[in-house]
């Protein structure tokens, strides 16, 4: 009663009580039963599935989501995970209905994709020495040395985490669930018809990529490189390294002397 005396009465609670009865017959944990986020609460969300019902940050995806506001008044399918009659107490999970269907995703991937396939799929994590991209439920590894024709210090260089790329299927071990995945295989090899582009002989324009104790590495077009030797710096004076007269960065001309197609990683050139 008010203070006057009259009932105060609530439909939203009879209609709970009426529903959580409902749901104690008909739900049992394990079940999958729609529901619809009401509102941000501490840890998590609330989540009106007839009852309320609470569904922790850690359940609500993959990985746990830093801004929940985006969820409220959006409708799901969620499992039940936890009962509790005594406090009338009900715990949902989307993020396990996510990883069973990721987990489906993945035994049809891997029965269905062969190498030279291409696939879209979301940066998940960046490493020193290469990316893992997530193929809707199967995780491949796009290796550094994979990303590009050219050279990168950092996979951080091309690509940036939740990014949406396009990859190519280089290899599949399907026992251990592991694909290995190519981005600069989707371009063509800048090796190919090397010799019509640079005939020996001719003289090309680079830049300085690397210098090492035994000659320079000159980059003359993305992919492409060549190794003016310690010996072929200068014809006036000998050269004891080549930071003596060269530094990274640095525009140069030179000749081609020699092409190694086979090993697709050295041009011969003299510096001029």
């Amino acid at each position: 009663e008010d203070r006057e005396g009259n009932p105060v009465i609530s439909f939203d609670k009879a209609e709970q009580k009426k529903n959580w009865e409902k749901i104690v017959e008909n739900c049992e944990e394990g079940s999958i039963i729609q529901g619809r986020v009401r509102s941000k609460v501490k840890g998590g969300l609330n989540v009106s599935i007839g009852v309320d019902s609470f569904m922790p940050a850690s359940q609500i995806d993959v990985q746990a989501p830093k801004n929940l506001d985006q969820y409220v008044g959006q409708t799901y399918d969620f499992k039940v995970i936890k009962i509790n009659l005594d406090r009338k107490n009900i715990v949902v999970s989307r993020r396990e209905l996510i990883e069973e269907q990721r987990m489906d995703n993945r035994r049809t991937l891997l029965a269905e994709v062969k190498p030279g396939d291409t696939r879209r799929g979301q940066v998940k994590n960046i490493t020193d020495y290469g990316a893992f991209v997530d193929l809707d439920g199967l995780d491949g590894l796009l290796h550094i040395t994979d990303m590009s024709w050219g050279r990168i210090q950092h996979p951080s260089e091309m690509l940036k985490q939740g990014e949406e790329v396009e990859v190519m299927i280089i290899e599949i071990d399907r026992e251990r669930e592991r694909v290995s995945l190519g981005l600069k295989q989707l371009q063509d090899n800048p090796w190919d018809r090397i010799e019509d582009r640079f005939p020996i002989g001719s003289t090309v324009k680079g830049k300085v990529v690397n210098l090492v104790p035994y000659g320079a590495f000159i980059e003359i077009e993305e992919g492409v490189e060549g190794l003016v030797h310690v010996t072929e710096l200068s014809w006036t004076k000998r050269i004891s390294k080549p930071s003596e007269i060269l530094r990274i960065g640095e525009e140069v001309e030179a000749v081609v002397l020699g092409i190694q197609k086979e090993e697709q990683k050295i041009l011969s050139l003299i510096h001029i």
